[in-house]
């Protein structure tokens, strides 16, 4: 488990309009949540709604522009079809507040036991510093989801699949289908209003050495061009 602790306390209202990289307000993305949530019998049925399409229609890649803001907007990563943490995050975000449902993106750092190809390279400590993930207000109370892995991925490496759980917290399991260990919370770092950009690419580059976050935007951009794109 990870700590909830509050920056401060604001109205839910608050949580409601557009951040920086929550693109709550643009039609086609309320247009969408409409879609996906329609038929809904409370905000728990749509949340859930919400949450599987964001797992599953963008798969999780961490090759993908990230060094500016219009990457994280929620139509550029639905365009895309692909997103890391931050990304997919901000994208449920954007759809669960045009629901008026009260959402905010949440921070912790984890060590993935899991790490592999590019990403094993550079991480070879398994620690992810500032990891994203959404915390939202339904059912009369906040919780944590997490979106990052969509089914296909978890099916192909044998990992326990993040289901919405009205109860509770929906975080990266801790074990894989083996019981091997898989994800652990180290810190948690509350949470943002929207995309904190600066913040991370200061994170980015302060624990995975200088001039990281551009090299990953850099590759992000070349995968992407050349249509090529892996977890």
């Amino acid at each position: 488990m990870i700590e909830d602790v509050d920056l401060m306390d604001l109205e839910l209202d608050e949580f409601l309009v557009p951040s920086p990289g929550i693109q709550c307000d643009h039609p086609e993305i309320q247009k969408l949540a409409r879609a996906i949530a329609k038929g809904s019998k409370n905000d728990v049925e749509a949340a859930r709604r919400l949450f599987e399409y964001v797992r599953d229609t963008v798969a999780y890649s961490v090759n993908v522009p990230v060094a500016n803001l219009e990457d994280y907007l929620a139509l550029n990563t639905l365009a895309r079809g692909k997103g890391f943490c931050v990304q997919k995050s901000a994208l449920l975000c954007a759809l669960a507040r045009s629901l008026g449902i009260p959402s905010r993106l949440g921070f912790a750092d984890i060590k993935n036991e899991k790490l592999h190809g590019r990403l094993m390279q550079m991480i070879p400590d398994k620690v992810i510093y500032h990891h994203c993930f959404m915390e939202w207000f339904v059912g009369g109370r906040w919780f944590k989801s997490t979106p990052s892995f969509d089914r296909t991925l978890s099916q192909r490496h044998g990992w326990r699949l993040v289901e919405f759980n009205p109860a509770g917290d929906a975080l990266l399991p801790a074990t894989d289908l083996q019981g091997r260990p898989h994800v652990s919370y180290l810190a948690y770092h509350g949470w943002r209003m929207g995309v904190p950009l600066e913040e991370f690419s200061e994170v980015t580059d302060r624990y995975y050495g200088a001039g990281s976050m551009a090299d990953w935007d850099a590759r992000g951009r070349a995968a992407l061009a050349a249509g090529n794109g892996d977890e």
